[in-house]
């Protein structure tokens, strides 16, 4: 089948959606490598994560001049004519005007409806583009995959959408979180980033539904004598003005450390040497960083809110996610080792309902079924 993929987010986001296409794209070239995978993308960005798909396996269609404007909203549709593809998939919330018009089957991936619960955290603008894109690719599609139960459930409630037409496929996590490490690589690593030998870690946009300053309130409740270092992941604006002034306030600064954007064999040995993965959001499409930590084998506490539990299954340990108290005394539980390791036969178990084997499998699948 000649398949072509909306590959913005391949090439332009180095993490969430960008990590969603590659792991989708990856997979589905090496268990169906008959398929002809082209990749429409509005400009190409090369660096560690997107050099993979670089090469001859992959038909990569950029547009040249002015006629990138827009072009994934509408010109793409030509292009792929061009091309003969036999079907589509949007793979971030998204499918080109005209598509339906063209009779070419398509595929859209709603990974959330944040900026219906999170509105503080989208411009006004955006929430309306959203909303229009979201609602249009979710009634002209020919199918639709939610990345979770959650986000399938907020799709038949916001958008009205025959639950028929959805399917749950659950985000696969990058092989390199299943990597071991050396005691070579991770004192590279600690070195670079003057790490001390134990710490706390949060991955993550610094955005408030992410919901970083209950971790900072809990770090201060914690005695010094009993604390460890956060090593913070991930960068921000306004809402990490506001952690910022708090971590000020409460004199915390010395126990703060700021990786902005770690490669992703850099950031499996910070999860690896880890003692904990703190990842307190309120909301997701999924949480890929509970999975990330799981994979990588480092405790993880997150809260029992949306996917969340989805993807922390039996494994994570899980707080409300609003008192700081609750998430400071589990910490603490941790770190005493009144809790102890996880049985790997249930981390293994687990992971199963992530297999990419099996996940690629179910979207073959689901892609036969489009034609």
């Amino acid at each position: 089948m000649r398949i072509g993929f909306d590959a913005k987010r391949l090439f332009q986001n180095n993490t969430g959606l960008g990590n969603y296409s590659r792991t989708l794209v990856g997979n589905l070239h090496q268990y169906f490598p008959e398929h002809d995978l082209h990749l429409f993308a509005p400009k190409l960005v090369e660096n560690d994560r997107t050099q993979p798909f670089i090469n001859d396996q992959y038909k990569i269609v950029v547009p040249h001049g002015p006629s990138r404007l827009g072009w994934r909203s509408m010109g793409v549709v030509r292009a792929m004519k061009r091309h003969d593809i036999q079907l589509y998939h949007g793979l971030s919330h998204e499918i080109p005007i005209g598509i339906k018009q063209s009779e070419i089957p398509s595929v859209v991936t709603i990974h959330d409806l944040l900026y219906k619960y999170f509105p503080e955290d989208f411009h006004v603008v955006d929430r309306f583009i959203y909303d229009s894109k979201f609602r249009f690719a979710c009634e002209n599609a020919t199918k639709i995959i939610a990345i979770s139960e959650a986000t399938k459930k907020d799709i038949v409630e916001h958008y009205h959408t025959d639950p028929s037409r959805i399917e749950v496929l659950y985000q696969t996590v990058s092989p390199a979180f299943s990597n071991e490490v050396t005691e070579a690589e991770s004192a590279v690593v600690k070195a670079k980033y003057n790490l001390p030998s134990e710490y706390i870690l949060n991955v993550g946009a610094i955005i408030s539904r992410k919901n970083l300053l209950v971790l900072v309130e809990s770090l201060a409740i914690i005695p010094e004598e009993k604390r460890l270092p956060l090593v913070i992941v991930g960068t921000g604006n306004k809402y990490q003005e506001q952690v910022d002034e708090k971590i000020a306030e409460l004199n915390l600064s010395k126990w703060l450390i700021r990786i902005p954007g770690p490669s992703l064999h850099e950031l499996n040995v910070l999860y690896r040497n880890a003692q904990l993965s703190v990842y307190p959001s309120l909301m997701e499409g999924f949480g890929l960083p509970v999975l990330e930590s799981i994979t990588a084998g480092t405790p993880v506490i997150t809260t029992n809110r949306s996917s969340l539990t989805e993807a922390g299954g039996d494994i994570a340990q899980y707080i409300d996610g609003k008192n700081a108290e609750e998430l400071a005394s589990l910490i603490l539980d941790n770190l005493s080792g009144k809790i102890g390791p996880v049985d790997p036969i249930g981390v293994q178990a687990h992971l199963q309902k992530f297999s990419p084997k099996v996940l690629t499998e179910q979207l073959n699948g689901l892609y036969l079924s489009c034609m």
